[in-house]
């Protein structure tokens, strides 16, 4: 999994790292992308490994004249790979106690740790991979007993231990990667660590970022050691209710309790039930249909509450300064209100101008997930969802985005929606938002993989497009029109 990550964020990640033989690798990759700063990255690392970093000033001056020369070869040439080099180099020769050094990675980290989310959606096929490889090309054989070695059940639950695996890792290292980045900001703002003076940055970053989260961490353990006794009290109730109702009398055949006298099921503030139930027909396949969506099939499922509106203004206002006017509409829709929830939306702007971006950066502040959904690519009728008798059948994609997220008002990007396939072979994208658009109709939408009525009318809807000309009446009609202004130099 580490070897996924960015460079500057592998480096620092990596607990295993021998940093004599990093630097020569690292001299050699420098070798072969900048051949003019050879000489000078043998010189810094034969200095570095003499002296071990002692305050020795031949090393320092040799590191320093490496790295203004990767800088300046970086921006002469356009060479980002070069200005990543340079900042392995501090990372393998600088101290913690260094203020520079702490703010020369202190944003370079920040911005690879934003696209670690894009990391997640190879998880799947990664496990997709490690199942074949650990099944075998001799996995239809029969064994011993005559059953199938490999069958259909063995290979799901390889590949459930695989994608479980991976998330995990990868929950781990956004954790370390979160607290290197946090002390690397402390670092650049004069920030001191007494109990590490004198350790390389790696692995010293996240040692120091872990002393930095302590206390947030034992909150967050804490936190969740309270919620488990309350699941565990709530738990001990419905077995006990479970257990009267066993022993409980008959009710009387002449007064029997019909359907609609029955209690409806207790929903919580701020929750939504998304799905009542899934129905067998008497085969294996609403199993397999259903699998995975345990957390959202008859259970309430909470809605992301509202945060602190000014706080996010003003974050997506540094980020985004030439689209303020367009943040301040969007947020509007959040005024009184306490849960998250937007208008049907398309940004309408030349390529370039940030609109997909803006829908991310907007969802991360809200704290609500982002699913995305390429029209060029997802054309057909699949984002409503397929239809339980085929085999690739799946629920619509904002009943995955929910489960995924365990939020019931995720926000779904559909971009580039423009150009989105015409043909209707298999359905268009166009027509199957519309009923997904509408809240009187998605509050009841019948999802064709559950055979069942689904609730998504809390889901927000967000789509991006270089221009509104191609998009059918009836879809333009549904989705609120918003420029996105082109970021002024």
């Amino acid at each position: 999994m580490l070897s996924l990550f960015p460079r500057r964020l592998r480096t620092c990640l990596d607990t295993g790292l021998r940093i004599p033989a990093a630097r020569r690798t690292l001299v050699l990759d420098i070798d072969a992308l900048v051949p003019e700063a050879a000489p000078l990255a043998r010189a810094w690392s034969t200095s570095a490994d003499a002296d071990l970093l002692q305050g020795d000033l031949s090393s320092v001056l040799a590191r320093q004249e490496l790295t203004r020369f990767l800088d300046h070869h970086a921006a002469a040439r356009d060479r980002p790979a070069a200005r990543t080099l340079a900042d392995v180099v501090a990372s393998l020769s600088c101290t913690v106690d260094d203020t520079d050094a702490g703010a020369r990675l202190a944003l370079p980290l920040w911005l690879e740790f934003e696209a670690l989310p894009d990391l997640s959606l190879q998880l799947p096929a990664i496990a997709q991979v490690q199942t074949t490889i650990g099944l075998g090309p001799e996995r239809d054989q029969e064994d011993d007993d005559g059953d199938l070695l490999g069958g259909p059940d063995a290979r799901q639950m390889l590949l459930n231990s695989w994608n479980e695996a991976l998330s995990e890792a990868l929950l781990i290292l956004k954790g370390s990667a979160s607290n290197a980045i946090a002390a690397a900001a402390v670092l650049s703002r004069g920030g001191a660590c007494p109990f590490m003076t004198g350790a390389l940055l790696v692995p010293g970053l996240c040692r120091f970022g872990e002393r930095l989260t302590q206390s947030v961490a034992d909150s967050a353990e804490l936190a969740e050691r309270r919620r488990r006794h309350v699941a565990e009290k709530a738990l001990k109730r419905s077995e006990g209710l479970v257990r009267e109702l066993k022993t409980a009398p008959a009710v009387s055949p002449r007064h029997p309790v019909r359907p609609a006298e029955a209690a409806p099921q207790s929903v919580p503030e701020d929750h939504v039930l998304i799905v009542a139930e899934v129905k067998e027909v008497g085969s294996d396949r609403t199993k397999a249909v259903t699998r995975g969506y345990e957390g959202v099939i008859g259970r309430p499922v909470p809605l992301a509450p509202v945060p602190d509106l000014a706080k996010v203004r003003t974050a997506l206002a540094f980020e985004f300064p030439h689209a303020v006017e367009l943040i301040d509409r969007l947020l509007v829709d959040l005024l009184g209100r306490r849960t998250v929830g937007f208008r049907p939306t398309l940004f309408v702007g030349p390529p370039g101008t940030g609109k997909s971006r803006l829908a991310s950066r907007l969802a991360h502040h809200l704290a609500v997930g982002l699913w995305r959904v390429d029209a060029t690519r997802d054309g057909c009728a699949s984002i409503g969802g397929t239809d339980r008798r085929w085999a690739t059948s799946e629920p619509a994609h904002p009943l995955m985005a929910i489960t995924r997220f365990g939020i019931a008002n995720p926000i779904v990007l559909v971009d580039e929606i423009e150009k989105s396939a015409t043909r209707t072979d298999h359905g268009r994208l166009w027509d199957s938002l519309l009923p997904l658009l509408e809240a009187e109709t998605a509050s009841r939408y019948p999802d064709p993989a559950f055979q069942a009525e689904v609730n998504l009318a809390h889901v927000s809807w967000i789509a991006t497009a270089n221009a509104t000309d191609p998009l059918p009446g009836p879809l333009r009609d549904r989705l609120r029109v918003l420029e996105m202004p082109v970021p002024q130099i």
